[in-house]
């Protein structure tokens, strides 16, 4: 177990910059809609918290103008999220238009912040992109701070 600290807006509203997160690694292999915490590839190697969308041999697909998200899986079987979570910024729209379409590499996952036009992930690619597995710290078990939300993390 480690603690991690939220740094900016991007997982808004599930989880809030400056609050105290417990994350674990034991016996741990991400899974869609998990939250998780890993080092950003590239010069900044800085960690970030995101939220799996796509695994290994998944196909997403992503309409950025009604932010609706299809998942099939390596077999072709489609995969349906619960996304109750999403937070979309009125003040704001991403940088991408149109259906865009993610083949997520084995090996690797494909992650988005639930403040989804407000979020540097893996439409990201410059930046953040596919997340290699071997750079996940662990998935976000608890909340630490600010106390009146301590709890478990869904």
């Amino acid at each position: 177990f480690r603690t991690c600290t939220v740094d900016g807006d991007s997982m808004n509203k599930t989880l809030i910059n400056g609050e105290v997160l417990i994350v674990s690694d034991f016996m741990y292999e991400p899974q869609r809609e998990d939250i998780i915490v890993f080092h950003q590839t590239g010069k900044k190697n800085m960690p970030l918290v995101k939220r799996v969308i796509g695994v290994g041999g998944d196909t997403v697909t992503i309409d950025f103008d009604t932010w609706d998200i299809s998942v099939e899986d390596k077999n072709g079987k489609n995969i349906k999220l619960d996304e109750s979570y999403i937070y979309l910024d009125p003040t704001l729209r991403h940088y991408l238009e149109g259906t865009h379409i993610f083949k997520v590499p084995e090996g690797s996952l494909f992650v988005l912040g639930d403040n989804r036009n407000n979020s540097m992930d893996s439409t990201d690619k410059e930046h953040v992109g596919f997340v290699d597995c071997r750079r996940v710290i662990g998935k976000v078990v608890l909340r630490v701070t600010p106390f009146d939300k301590f709890g478990a993390i869904d």
